[in-house]
């Protein structure tokens, strides 16, 4: 684009106009006044609101000297302040304008009068809309932070990570703490979320206290509710399917230091496109891992004479000054505190987090004060541990020193906060803190003047307010608590807190949580695992971990962790097994729940089983009817998964009676959805579709919930899963089409992973291959392979890989029978009965396209023979027409007349069934081979009554195909 004279751009403003509206445009920056926003190309600057207001001032009246009374003015409109303050604030300005000590690119300095924006500037009008980068990728995601500290004196750093990571696949920055590790991380993760290359994921690992939840901590952080008990597989399955570039930061290693190495080395190992930074004390010792040593930040050499511009060069004096400011909003450094500011910052080892300790005492005590307080403090430590490392012991001498200025009741408060693994509200903080000695409000109190004194973190992003202590600041209060010998008495009393919060939410079974109720468990779901930690330990107390690992139960599963569920029901489970003392009601909610949660993160194996049939016996034994329809209704889902219908079918009988005697309808509408289920898959067409169109007129809604909640499939849409099958099959394929179409809607706005799973497997994908639209299928198989990686549902993933493999073949790929042939296979041994013959005759048909007759002939007759067997009918009349095919093929006129019988059974049992899409399959088969023999005039006539019965659906693939049949024949036998 030219420039005009006077340096506008066309389109650009040359008239004075309300600022309000305009951006200034000079170098590669662009300054937007009213947004109080300086952008370096796409990039924020990092600068704070009075450099902000000094530089509108000189770029408003580019060229004109403006004195330093009138720059002052303008930043502090209503104080009086000294003008080095003004030196300050333009030298942070200069340098985030990448200007040094001799460049004056942008603000000259005329001397003893004032400064002057000497630098082209333009102006542009703003749109009244925002609008994203022109180069952003829509697909790009990140679940990155806001960084509440600019990262100072690391901007080389930050850059030569940055151009690292382009080439190496896992790198860690290491050093000790405090010394900025996560600082520099987050800018880094920043600036690749600004580069828009790569999809970039925080894990925060120092809230962790058992390693083995690392790999959850990834899928958290990147978003995936994994039910698999193999995490990183999932994962990998994730990345594998991601096309973009993935850069995960592992934040806060060295406590779980070896699950955090294999995690990284399975993550770089799962895709080429997979980068991970990690930060650690110490390195991962990983394979192909590079280490980056992070220095601690530069301080002026020993020099009385320094003055303040050129300790500002350095970051150490730079970073002191900012969080001083903070701090107290008054502070000035004067030439003559200069020398004493940078002696306190090479005392302090260039320790960012020692730093920011120190200057933050300035509302109390003067820099020279500061220092002496300082120097007896390393002192009195200088004795300590001689293996320690220097850095460490000056840090642990700063966090002992600002422990020692605390007033004995935050000293308290502090100390006993470092039970909390992460943030924690004000409520659960006071409750497991105050005692008779130590009042609430009290506590309270001490809270807040621990924010003020940036020892204690506040985040008031939200409605509730979240407090944390810095991971260095917990650990010490940690240490004081043992020292204090309070630790197992905060520890239990935290796990009791927990057991009544988790108590009181067990009302959840049976009606919805809102949205806050969501939030507020999901913060605080690492105080549970904490109290568990605690409970099961040598020092805890095994009864209070089984009563809160009972009531925990409704939280992990409103909150989709059904893996974690799973292993800590498992585990209380074990500990009652070698003599815990447990009541028989929690006996039986964990095995209730075990059932459950084992069925969609393990599939069929015999620990579903066993775990019901404890469940039911101690529901029976104790007359709990409540537990009887939950341990039954676990019991029916895992026959049905299991391919074992009648058996359900029998089960749910009993299920029925229970639920009319207790008049629970919520119960009564599961049992009706889960009986069509069977029905459906034996073969009763009729009687399953009247029990789901009954429930879908009822919807019996939402003052109770499903006997499991979200373990199991939300009742509306399965049902209308269920019956879009059917209504296929009956012939009605349009109404099919859009009754599977809103189950899927409604199951993706409900954000529920089990019901979109199952809506994409029973209806969305089969439906696209019936009625032949296999864009419409392979888009919803994509989905439901996202799904499966995502969410990492066992249950789900060799089905999914079935319609793949269906999906390759009906395009023609011969791939297909590979990928069937494996998920059949993975199907039999994770004992998922379900549909297996429908998959086998799909199978079948395939190896009979491209040529494998032999081979095709032995899958059908395995196909049938598990149908049979297993009593799953409903695909029995496809599966003796595609017989019909592959007999014919080797015998094209039918010489014994086989292939006409099967066509002919096929079709009367289509009828009986009421399958007239089967019907029809079946009809099409025998009009062509009628055809060939020449009897076309009898093709014509079976082929046309089957056809005459539809009223809808002729564009799909099965009529169309039967229409150009009946046209290519003709009235008469040749």
């Amino acid at each position: 684009m030219h420039t005009l004279p006077g340096g506008y751009r066309p389109g650009f403003v040359t008239d004075p106009i309300d600022t309000a509206g305009l951006a200034y445009l000079f170098g590669s920056f662009r300054l937007i006044p009213s947004q109080q926003i300086l952008l370096d190309g796409d990039a924020r600057v990092p600068v704070g609101s009075r450099a902000l207001d000094l530089l509108t001032a000189l770029v408003e009246r580019r060229g004109e000297l403006i004195s330093k009374q009138e720059l002052m003015a303008r930043a502090w409109p209503q104080t009086v302040v000294e003008e080095s303050n003004l030196k300050v604030h333009i030298a942070a300005l200069r340098k985030a304008l990448g200007e040094g000590p001799q460049d004056q690119r942008f603000v000259a300095t005329v001397v003893g009068r004032g400064y002057q924006f000497v630098a082209p500037v333009e102006r542009e009008v703003l749109s009244c809309y925002a609008t994203p980068p022109a180069n952003m990728d829509p697909q790009a995601s990140h679940n990155v932070p806001v960084a509440l500290v600019r990262p100072i004196g690391r901007a080389a750093t930050i850059h030569d990570l940055f151009e690292r990571l382009s080439r190496i696949r896992l790198l860690t920055v290491a050093g000790p703490g405090g010394i900025g590790k996560t600082t520099v991380a987050l800018a880094v993760a920043h600036a690749m979320v600004e580069a828009q290359e790569y999809d970039v994921w925080f894990v925060n690992l120092s809230r962790l206290t058992d390693a083995s939840f690392v790999p959850h901590a990834v899928a958290n952080a990147i978003g995936l509710t994994v039910h698999s008990n193999d995490i990183p597989s999932a994962l990998a399955n994730y990345f594998r399917l991601r096309n973009r570039r993935q850069l995960v930061v592992l934040d806060s290693c060295e406590h779980v230091i070896e699950a955090a190495a294999v995690m990284a080395e399975h993550m770089t190992s799962a895709s080429p496109q997979m980068h991970v930074l990690a930060t650690s004390r110490e390195p991962l010792r990983a394979a192909g891992e590079h280490i980056y040593r992070l220095e601690p930040l530069d301080s002026p050499a020993d020099s009385a004479s320094l003055t303040v511009d050129e300790a500002l060069r350095y970051p150490a004096v730079e970073l002191f000054l900012e969080r001083a400011v903070a701090a107290c909003g008054d502070f000035v450094l004067s030439d003559e505190d200069a020398p004493v500011v940078a002696l306190i910052c090479r005392r302090l080892d260039g320790i960012a987090l020692a730093i920011e300790l120190a200057a933050t005492r300035l509302n109390a005590f003067g820099v020279r004060e500061l220092l002496d307080l300082l120097d007896d403090r390393f002192f009195t430590l200088a004795q300590g541990r001689r293996t320690a490392p220097a850095r460490q012991k000056t840090l642990l001498a700063t966090l002992d020193w600002s422990h020692q200025l605390l007033p004995d009741i935050e000293r308290v408060v502090l100390r006993r906060l470092g039970i909390f693994p992460g943030a924690f509200a004000l409520g659960p903080a006071a409750a497991v803190v105050a005692d008779d000695n130590l009042p609430q409000a009290s506590v309270i109190d001490a809270i807040a003047s621990l924010v003020a004194k940036s020892m204690l973190s506040a985040d008031v992003g939200s409605d509730t307010v979240r407090y944390r202590l810095l991971d260095t600041t917990r650990a010490y209060a940690r240490r004081k608590l043992a020292d204090a010998d309070e630790a197992d008495m905060l520890a239990r009393r935290h796990a009791e807190h927990c057991r009544g919060v988790y108590a009181r939410i067990e009302a959840y079974w049976s009606t919805p949580p809102d949205t806050r109720w969501l939030d507020e468990h999901i913060a605080a779901i690492d105080d549970l695992r904490s109290a568990l930690n605690w409970a099961f330990s040598e020092r805890g107390d095994e009864s209070l971990g089984i009563a809160l690992t009972v009531s925990a139960i409704p939280a992990w599963v409103r909150l989709s962790s059904l893996e974690e569920c799973r292993s800590r029901v498992e585990h209380a489970l074990a500990r009652i097994e070698a003599g815990a003392p447990a009541a028989d009601n929690q006996r039986m909610k964990l095995n209730t729940a075990l059932a459950a949660s084992a069925m969609y993160t393990r599939g069929m194996v015999s620990q579903v089983d066993a775990a019901w049939t404890t469940a039911l016996a101690l529901a029976e034994q104790l007359g709990d009817r409540e537990y009887q329809l939950r341990s039954l209704f676990a019991a029916c889902c895992g026959l049905v998964y299991a391919g074992k219908l009648r058996a359900a079918d029998e089960l749910l009988k009993k299920f029925r009676l229970i639920a009319n005697a207790s008049n629970n309808t919520v119960a009564i509408s599961d049992c009706n959805r889960l009986t069509a289920f069977a029905w459906h898959h034996i073969g009763r067409q009729d009687e399953a579709r009247q029990h789901l169109e009954s429930i879908l007129d009822r919807q019996v809604m939402p003052r109770q919930r499903s006997q499991l909640s979200h373990n199991h499939v939300d009742g509306c849409d399965g049902s209308r899963t269920l019956l879009s099958s059917i209504l296929w099959l009956q012939g009605f394929p349009e109404r099919a089409l859009r009754t599977a179409l809103k189950a899927r809607n409604d199951a993706q706005a409900s954000g529920h992973a089990l019901t979109v799973g199952y809506v994409l497997v029973f209806a969305s994908i089969p439906i696209g291959l019936y009625t032949g639209d296999i864009d419409a299928a392979e888009e919803a198989l994509i989905a439901l392979q996202d799904n499966v990686a995502t969410h990492g549902l066992v249950l789900f993933d060799a089905m999914a890989r079935c319609l793949k493999g269906a999906l390759l073949l009906d395009q023609s790929d011969p791939q297909g029978l590979c990928v069937l042939a494996e998920a059949l296979a993975q199907l039999e041994h994770e004992h998922i009965g379900l549909r297996y013959p429908m998959y086998a005759g799909m199978y079948a048909r395939g190896l009979l396209r491209f040529g494998r007759d032999a081979d095709a002939k032995a899958a059908i007759e395995t196909a049938l023979a598990w149908s049979n067997a297993h009593d799953e009918l409903w695909c029995l009349p496809e599966l003796l027409r595609i017989k019909g095919e592959i007999l014919g093929a080797a015998d094209a006129l039918d010489s014994q007349g086989v292939s006409e019988a099967l066509y002919m059974q096929a079709i009367e049992l289509a009828r009986c069934q009421a399958a007239l899409s089967f019907e029809l399959r079946a009809a099409t088969g025998l009009a062509r081979l009628k055809h060939r023999q020449g009897k076309a005039k009898q093709a014509k006539s079976l082929l046309l009554a089957v056809y005459e019965k539809f009223t809808e659906g002729f564009a799909t693939s099965d009529l169309k195909e039967a229409r150009a049949l009946l046209d290519s024949l003709p009235m008469t036998s040749l």
